[in-house]
This record gives C-alpha cells, structure tokens and sequence, in this order.
C-alpha cells in the first residue's frame, strides 16, 4: 500500500474515532440531562409534600404516595443514567483497547 494510502486510511480512522467519541458525549449528556430533570422532580415532590403535610394540605396517606412517587421518578431517571454509563464506558474501553491493539502491532 502506498504512503499517500495509509496517510489516507489513518486520518479516517481517526476521524471515525473522533465520530466515536462524539457519539458516546452525546448520549452521555442526554442521559444526565434526564438525570437532572428528574432529580428536580424527585426534590419538587418530596418539598411539596412535606409543606402539604406541614401546613395541613395533605394527610398522612397523601405524603406516603407524594414519597412513593418521588421515588418512582427518580427510578425511572436514575435506571436510564446508569444504563447508558455503563455502555458508553464498555464502548470507550472496548475503542481503547483497539487503538492499544493497532498501536502496538503499527510500531
């Protein structure tokens, strides 16, 4: 293979390399922002409970389920965070260990 052809092959790996990386930034930060928005929901209901129960707006049975769905909201934005972390973190080593791999048989 000629100079001007590996030259050619190495800047489009890199440059799929660096497509790579985007990519898993871009699903990292979706998946935080879903994170985010549910932590602040997570907050808002238990605050609005706990007012509710202080003030007398709401019993017993009514902050009970105002907690339960503080939880469940935090579930279903924590569960997706952590999915997605664990992914793109195999994903990143999985491309690490390739660039290692060529590294070392490339000299």
């Amino acid at each position: 293979m000629s100079l001007q052809k590996k030259a050619k092959t190495s800047v489009n790996e890199e440059l799929l390399l660096s497509l790579e990386i985007e990519k898993s930034k871009l699903n990292r930060e979706k998946s935080l922002l879903l994170l985010d928005k549910s932590l602040l929901m997570y907050f808002a209901f238990l605050i609005i409970g706990v007012v509710g129960f202080v003030n007398k707006f709401l019993d017993a049975r009514y902050l009970n389920i105002m907690i339960v769905l503080s939880f469940g909201v935090l579930a279903v934005g924590l569960v997706p965070y952590m999915l997605t972390m664990g992914r793109e973190e195999k994903r990143l080593n999985t491309l690490i260990q390739a660039y290692q791999g060529k590294k070392k048989k490339g000299g």
